[in-house]
């Protein structure tokens, strides 16, 4: 049943997490998810574009998808005409991935297996992503995963991550807080979402650009480049798009998500001893 609004319903939509729509309530507090219809969320599907902007899938090539859930990434990778793979270890999600590669008549396969030990063969993708993927990981396991990248990635190709920014999460966190207690609410009712301690403890590896740098750098990447999208989520604002983007030590609180790109070595690739 569709709201006279657009772009939100009442019930869950068809395909709705590939379409974009998130719940049009409230996760932010202790308290159960208050659920109040669907709503499309242009700003998060922008911040999934500047991920795949930047990894720029291209027709025939090969891509891994890590945590690829239920196949949205593979999904606009393969709609660019990209041959798409994906691994999760959801059984239910991998099953969901695969039914919308042949939903969309796309190239590819999702695999039920572990992200530090995928089986394909070593020089094997063009590109990799990792979209909303690290933050369920600890950073142990974050360098055990970007060594098998490091691993099936062909020499000079890179891996793009997107991941939510810690350091944006704390600084929102704070400032709900302090709104609340205006207000005469609680300030410890309010929580950073899907952390341990909450109803839905997901995310049990937020990082922020420092430690996902360090995690980079023990898995043998040399070469990566951090970037940052404008921060939007209150409306456009060209002295906030600034804050958020250029300049140094702010944006790394600004920015909602961390984006990096790194490449695969290509002299250590061919001559590691």
């Amino acid at each position: 049943m569709q709201n006279m609004e657009k772009n939100y319903s009442e019930n869950y939509p068809n395909n709705g997490w590939l379409r974009g729509y998130f719940v049009a309530g409230g996760n932010d507090t202790h308290s159960a998810l208050d659920i109040k219809g669907w709503r499309k969320h242009f700003d998060f599907l922008r911040l999934r574009d500047v991920a795949l902007l930047k990894l720029n899938p291209q027709k025939d090539e090969k891509i891994l998808d890590l945590g690829c859930a239920d196949g949205c990434t593979m999904t606009y990778c393969g709609l660019q005409g990209a041959e798409v793979y994906g691994v999760d270890l959801d059984p239910k999600g991998i099953e969901f991935a695969n039914n919308l590669l042949k939903e969309f008549s796309l190239k590819g396969e999702a695999v039920c297996t572990n992200a530090n030990d995928t089986g394909f063969a070593d020089n094997n993708f063009d590109k990799v992503i990792s979209s909303d993927f690290f933050e369920h990981v600890t950073d142990d396991d974050k360098v055990d995963i970007l060594k098998e990248v490091r691993r099936v990635l062909k020499p000079g190709q890179p891996i793009v991550i997107k991941t939510p920014n810690l350091n944006y999460l704390k600084l929102s966190l704070k400032f709900k807080q302090l709104k609340g207690l205006l207000k005469f609410q609680n300030p410890k009712n309010f929580v950073i979402p899907h952390t341990p301690g909450t109803d839905d403890p997901q995310h049990i590896g937020l990082a922020n650009r420092k430690s996902l740098d360090t995690c980079l750098d023990a898995a043998g990447f040399q070469n990566r480049q951090f970037f940052y999208a404008p921060l939007r989520r209150f409306g456009n604002s060209q002295f906030v798009e600034l804050l958020s983007t250029e300049i140094p030590f702010v944006r790394d609180y600004l920015c909602e998500d961390l984006f990096c790109i790194a490449w695969k070595p290509i002299v250590a690739s061919h001559f590691p001893d």
